[in-house]
């Protein structure tokens, strides 16, 4: 996504966070991951030096803590921490999933990961069921439209970050 980034061609604009905007992206963060809690949100952005963002292109927002990028939001998508800032703090219980060793060098292409991917053996999702609503129906143990990071079966650094297309009970029906 980054690859062919150009601040000079590719920004629009870019603007100092207001306090209460990223008090909301703080937000946003902490009802993406519930691991993260408060004093580790505080932790990771904290108050000073400010977020910085910046819009480039038509939809990509990129929120920038100095020079570093450390957040980014595509449309209305989930705000989703940039690859560099998951492997700066590793022990950060991001929501995760973990994909099978075949997938590995497809997904470091730029390839879309797979149903297969996210089912076969060596693979990880939450599992489903956990919850329920107010229905009394079981939740999926990941919504579509959730952020996600992707890890690789055998590795420790992360290897993606991306956004769930379908839920995890509806891509466990599609492998039975």
């Amino acid at each position: 996504m980054f690859k062919r980034f150009d601040p000079d061609n590719d920004v629009s604009t870019s603007t100092q966070v207001k306090s209460s905007v990223q008090r909301h992206i703080k937000s946003d963060i902490g009802t993406a991951h519930p691991a993260l809690t408060d004093p580790i949100l505080d932790a990771l952005l904290p108050k000073k030096p400010p977020l910085v963002q910046y819009k480039v292109g038509s939809h990509l927002m990129l929120y920038c803590r100095g020079n570093e990028p450390v957040f980014f939001q595509a449309r209305d998508g989930p705000v989703l921490p940039t690859l560099k800032f998951v492997h700066r703090y590793p022990s950060v219980d991001f929501t995760r999933v973990t994909v099978d060793k075949g997938a590995i060098p497809y997904v470091l292409g730029g390839a879309h990961i797979m149903c297969p991917g996210l089912t076969n053996p060596g693979s990880v999702m939450p599992e489903d069921g956990l919850e329920q609503d107010a229905q009394g129906f079981d939740k999926p143990g990941l919504e579509a439209g959730r952020g996600v990071v992707i890890y690789a079966e055998g590795k420790e650094m992360a290897l993606a970050v991306g956004v769930m297309k379908l839920s995890s009970t509806e891509i466990r029906e599609k492998n039975k």
